[in-house]
């Protein structure tokens, strides 16, 4: 059996309705060469083995179970499942248009290791787009696009992430670009850098924020594929920010640098991109001066 260029890695928990729509994109998809799709069933109890079934029979599709400890062990598991060269992390609720693989790919013929990202948008009218999710099983992609479900809006990461690739904005954090709802990295760089953090456990958040840091220190260019872009179907999760906070403080006492102790001015219902590179910067120059001044000390202690 080929090899598939590219695994796309999918982990999902009782998501069926907005899955069946990701998985239709998926089906649409041209160009990318030989690929396939990795669903990590992590503890579903919904109808999602059936969106599986149905799906199977329009794109090459594998289940492989979930551990059932979170998003960054599911998406571990799928990733050592997966075949690929290369694999993509898409989140159970992420629409993409048909060129988005094969844009990835393109991306990784570019000259050394890299993480590639597909700028991402957010549908809050998302609800009623899956209320009349037959209508939209055609091309849900060009259906959510379209306008009739209200219009997409980018998040303050977003924002950082397409600012610093264009130099609106200045490179603070390339690391951010690693946004793991629709992000590829080749396995060998996954695999190098050890996966996911499984530490995060079930907390929602910053475990593919995390990866990207470790990426982007190993050496890992960062990218964007702009003919890769994603829509969010937005959810509501009542308890989001504060499972956020959680593990937003395991990611700064395991990376304690100003970019990670800044991202509450980015991450979160008020998040501000411009505001977390004030930040950034403020913290990194409040570092050097304690540096300079105990440099200055240690002098004046070793004349003496």
């Amino acid at each position: 059996m080929t090899r598939p260029v590219l695994s796309v890695v999918i982990p999902t928990r009782d998501k069926a309705a907005s899955l069946r729509l990701v998985l239709a994109c998926l089906a649409r998809q041209t160009g990318a060469g030989p690929y396939e799709t990795v669903v990590v069933d992590d503890g579903c109890t919904d109808g999602t083995p059936r969106v599986v079934a149905d799906a199977a029979g329009r794109l090459p599709l594998r289940t492989v179970p979930g551990p059932g400890a979170g998003r960054a062990a599911a998406r571990n598991a799928g990733a050592r499942a997966a075949r690929g060269t290369l694999l993509l992390f898409l989140d159970d609720d992420i629409l993409l248009p048909p060129a988005a693989l094969a844009a990835h790919v393109a991306e990784h013929a570019r000259p050394g290791p890299a993480c590639v990202h597909g700028p991402l948008r957010e549908l809050p009218g998302a609800r009623r787009l899956l209320a009349s999710a037959d209508e939209a099983l055609d091309d849900p992609y060009g259906t959510a696009a379209g306008g009739r479900f209200g219009r997409t809006v980018s998040t303050a990461l977003e924002r950082l992430v397409l600012g610093m690739a264009d130099g609106g904005l200045p490179p603070v954090s390339p690391w951010l670009t690693c946004v793991g709802a629709n992000t590829s990295m080749p396995y060998e760089v996954w695999e190098a850098a050890g996966g996911y953090d499984e530490g995060f456990g079930t907390t929602w958040g910053c475990e593919d924020l995390e990866l990207g840091l470790r990426l982007w220190r190993s050496g890992a260019r960062m990218r964007l594929a702009p003919a890769a872009p994603g829509i969010h179907l937005t959810h509501e999760r009542a308890d989001r920010w504060e499972q956020h906070t959680v593990n937003l403080t395991r990611f700064t006492a395991k990376h304690p640098i100003p970019a990670v102790r800044a991202l509450p001015e980015l991450l979160g219902p008020s998040g501000d991109a411009r505001r977390y590179v004030t930040a950034v910067r403020t913290l990194d120059e409040t570092r050097q001066e304690a540096v300079r001044t105990l440099d200055e000390t240690q002098e004046e202690s070793d004349r003496s």
